[in-house]
């Protein structure tokens, strides 16, 4: 059985590779639904949680899922490739107990937002379409903004007009974005020569396209009213990136967490802590685990 499907896989790959150079353009876009498409699974979120008002917001390029919880002035979170709005509902939580808007969105392609590709452009692009809404609609408006992985680099890219002077708050930040794409694209099931073809065009493209989008690059302006927060257990994106940018700009504060890895980091005590600190909300009393418990059990 198993020799029959790796003939399968192989026969596939070889079809694919003759497809390509008979329709140019074919594994680009086979290659690009597998990058930028993520919602075609499950999604994880079969309903409204507990608490949070749910509101689908129409964009130019598509409709955005949006989660948004408590009163005050906003503070908007940022996914990353593959994630989600689901992943910051905890930190939401709490925010809504200090006063807070928490906003959350799902990318396209993310979710239960709508199945478009979301490439780093795209992203970018939603982002400032989101903040842009909270900065002209939300009565007491945009507050700060909290981004994990790809997010960071998105909001850093995000358009300078809104986001000037807000606390930023990046968690398991990506500082190498050519590499982080060229890891995620190895790793697809396609011909060896087709992804080999893909890489070297964006290799080729990287410093007209990319290269101004990457997190060093623009988060230096901001450097002041950022703070970072990264595991030393990531494997997607090493703490030594986290530490060698605050090591440059020493006014960026770094909170080091461990064994909590990329993701897990974001609903940490640890990083609550720090980010009620980084939005100069100091009440202590307000403890983070109770208000979650408290939220889901209403």
């Amino acid at each position: 059985m198993s020799n029959f499907s790796t003939g399968n896989i192989s026969l596939f790959n070889k079809f694919s590779l003759l497809w390509n150079r008979l329709i140019p353009g074919w594994a680009e876009r086979k290659i690009s639904s597998q990058l930028f498409l993520f919602n075609t699974q499950k999604k994880k979120l079969n309903k409204i949680p507990k608490g949070f008002k749910q509101d689908i917001v129409k964009t130019p390029d598509g409709d955005i899922n949006i989660y948004q919880i408590g009163r005050g002035p906003t503070v908007v979170f940022v996914h990353g490739w593959g994630g989600g709005s689901y992943q910051f509902l905890s930190l939401m939580r709490g925010l809504k107990a200090c006063g807070f808007t928490a906003l959350a969105f799902d990318h396209l392609g993310h979710e239960n937002s709508e199945n478009k590709p979301a490439t780093i452009q795209q992203l970018i692009k939603t982002t400032n379409f989101i903040l842009n809404l909270v900065k002209k609609n939300y009565r007491e408006g945009l507050y700060a903004v909290v981004g994990h992985d790809i997010g960071c680099m998105v909001i850093t890219s995000a358009k300078p007009a809104l986001i000037k002077d807000l606390p930023l708050f990046l968690i398991s930040p990506i500082f190498n974005y050519k590499l982080h794409f060229l890891r995620k694209l190895s790793k697809l099931n396609l011909h060896p020569e087709i992804l080999k073809q893909y890489a070297s065009q964006f290799v080729g493209n990287y410093e007209k396209e990319y290269a101004r989008l990457e997190l060093a690059h623009n988060l230096e302006k901001y450097s002041d009213v950022s703070v970072i927060a990264h595991d030393t257990s990531d494997t997607i994106s090493p703490v030594s990136d986290s530490i060698k940018f605050c090591t440059k700009f020493p006014i960026t504060k770094l909170l080091v967490t461990k064994e909590l890895d990329h993701d897990r980091v974001i609903s940490s005590e640890s990083v609550w802590q720090e980010l009620k600190s980084h939005l100069n909300y100091e009440d202590t009393t307000i403890n983070f685990s109770k208000i979650v418990l408290k939220e889901l059990s209403r």
